[in-house]
């Protein structure tokens, strides 16, 4: 009788282990510039709202979690108010445990005033929606100037279980800057997303050639409007896409880095 207690309990703990996985991206072996990351088998886009945020890496200029690191996400080349970008799956359902943060201003200063509004999404709905607004680090001599964001206890709520696609973060006020590093986030195998969430979800933008010296192809699977923004935030060109393959031309813009954005994705262009 105790044996067969015994096994049960290892069987319900194994089978535990094997639905939720806690799981802890670093970024240090992610390609510097990517717009996406993969983390545990699963494929994570970086969705820009405000400004452009990508893979960064700068020696000593991450955290992860105990000590400094190399590789973040964070908006370097476009600091400016109000900027906000989301980490969502391509396919998987989601919870977040906690990441850390560092906020600063234009001079990527921490010791400034401003608010950072935490978003989770299902499908496009929002499940929580929490503005922190004290509490931040202050000062690269402690924990490298980040701040951690604990879900489990954000304004006395836990958050930490609510499943989700998506994880928008907004800056406000004084915060011009932000730095993501140390995500950690519960893999569920035993959840996915329905068929017509799979296909919401999925990839259906590519622009090719990137690096472009101005004429680039957009491929999409549906009808859309796009925008292109430059690393301030600003919009230079509206496209209307039809489904298919669309040739557009940049030619009359400086060389850089712009980012197309339609209602769901958004990709980095880089002009010769």
């Amino acid at each position: 009788m105790k044996s067969t207690t015994f096994l049960l309990i290892c069987s319900l703990f194994i089978s535990t282990l094997s639905f939720a996985q806690t799981s802890v991206e670093q970024f240090e072996t992610e390609s510097v510039g990517s717009s996406s990351f993969t983390d545990n088998g699963v494929i994570f886009n970086i969705l820009s709202h405000q400004g452009t945020f990508d893979i960064f890496n700068f020696t000593n200029g991450g955290w992860n979690g105990t000590a400094k690191d190399l590789s973040f996400i964070d908006n370097s080349g476009s600091i400016g108010p109000d900027r906000s970008f989301s980490i969502k799956t391509t396919s998987n359902l989601f919870k977040v445990n906690r990441f850390w943060i560092f906020c600063a201003n234009l001079n990527t200063n921490p010791n400034v005033v401003g608010t950072l509004t935490i978003t989770g999404k299902l499908s496009g709905v929002i499940k929580f929606n929490q503005v922190k607004t004290t509490g931040f680090t202050t000062s690269t001599s402690t924990t490298n100037g980040y701040t951690l964001i604990d879900l489990t206890n954000l304004n006395s709520q836990n958050y930490s279980n609510i499943i989700i696609d998506e994880l928008q973060i907004t800056a406000g006020e004084g915060f011009q800057y932000l730095a993501l590093d140390a995500f950690t986030w519960v893999k569920d195998t035993g959840i996915v997303l329905s068929t017509d969430e799979l296909k919401k979800s999925k990839s259906t933008l590519s622009v090719y050639p990137n690096p472009t010296t101005g004429q680039f192809s957009v491929e999409t699977s549906e009808d859309s409007k796009a925008q292109l923004y430059d690393q301030s935030g600003k919009i230079l060109k509206d496209f209307e896409l039809k489904k298919g393959i669309n040739k557009e031309n940049i030619a009359e813009l400086p060389s850089g880095t712009y980012l197309l954005k339609t209602s769901s994705e958004s990709k980095k262009i880089i002009k010769r």
